[in-house]
């Protein structure tokens, strides 16, 4: 699992998997599921690869 920022907030989120969208206007579109980064009750969402790609970068850990 990879951590990311939110380039605009700055916060932080977990990318828990990637899955494929089976709906039929979206079949086979790719979707990032995630959730809330280091928070006791974490939300979880999900959006579009490319979309999340775009909002957010991989943080780096040393």
């Amino acid at each position: 699992m990879k951590v990311y920022r939110h380039k605009k907030t700055g916060n932080l989120y977990l990318q828990l998997d990637e899955m494929k969208n089976c709906t039929n206007a979206n079949d086979g579109q790719k979707m990032f599921f995630y959730t809330e980064y280091g928070k006791e009750n974490p939300m979880k969402f999900v959006r579009e690869k490319s979309e999340f790609l775009e909002k957010f970068e991989e943080v780096k850990f040393l």
